[in-house]
């Protein structure tokens, strides 16, 4: 028979497990969640002082191509917030006036990335109109602070160039163009470097006296046009 006083102490140890269960299933406060505006924030991108001159936009351009030739380039400026910043305003520091030639990717010649260049390529990088006007509004609105104009080896058009047969299409239209720049080569395929690299010094000359824009920024020396050779085995390019 159960007495009173067991039954008094079963109902305390009762109450004492019911306390204890509480206490042992009772959830701590979660921690606050952080800012709002941490979440969907790009990391801070760290890049290098943006040239501020010709010459310092220049030993950018040689910087990455050496990376390039040696294997070891960084390939800059390519991430997401790369993408986010250049979505807004593009920031060319340099143009490439270039060859159309597949082998000479001028954005990974100089190893450099979305935003650093502005390039214009045509076959034998002739000139016309639309490269001129192209050149212009990189420098008068997008404030390139250096023009390089970059032929290469064993470059078609020149050979074309070069050539005493006519060519079909507007193809010789093109050639028509590099020819003046390299009439003393004609008739002599074996000097098809000596023509190339003609070629690119007729080039930066025009380009230098074209009026209005491009001659005055060259003559307050705002900017600098410049010749260069690319090699393409080697990844080279030589600044003539």
């Amino acid at each position: 028979m159960i007495t009173k006083r067991s039954f008094v102490a079963t109902a305390i140890f009762i109450a004492l497990l019911a306390v204890s269960s509480c206490q042992n299933t009772e959830q701590k406060p979660a921690p606050p969640p952080p800012a709002a505006e941490a979440y969907n924030a790009p990391a801070v991108e760290v890049l290098p002082p943006y040239p501020q001159t010709p010459d310092e936009a220049i030993a950018r351009l040689k910087e990455g191509n050496a990376r390039f030739v040696n294997d070891k380039s960084a390939h800059p400026n390519r991430d997401d917030t790369r993408k986010i910043i250049q979505a807004q305003q593009q920031t060319p520091f340099a143009s490439i006036m270039s060859c159309s030639d597949s082998r000479v990717p001028s954005e990974i010649v100089f190893d450099q990335g979305l935003g650093d260049l502005f390039i214009v390529r045509t076959a034998g990088q002739a000139p016309a109109v639309a490269s001129y006007g192209s050149l212009e509004f990189s420098v008068a609105v997008l404030g390139v602070k250096v023009i390089v104009v970059m032929g290469h080896e064993k470059c078609g058009a020149v050979k074309g160039a070069i050539g005493t047969e006519k060519l079909p299409g507007h193809i010789e239209d093109l050639v028509n163009i590099i020819r003046p720049g390299v009439k003393e080569y004609v008739g002599k395929p074996d000097k098809l470097e000596e023509a190339a690299r003609a070629n690119v010094l007729a080039e930066v000359e025009t380009l230098k006296k074209l009026n209005p824009i491009l001659s005055q920024y060259v003559q307050e020396g705002k900017i600098k046009i410049i010749p260069a050779y690319y090699r393409l085995e080697t990844g080279q390019v030589e600044f003539l």
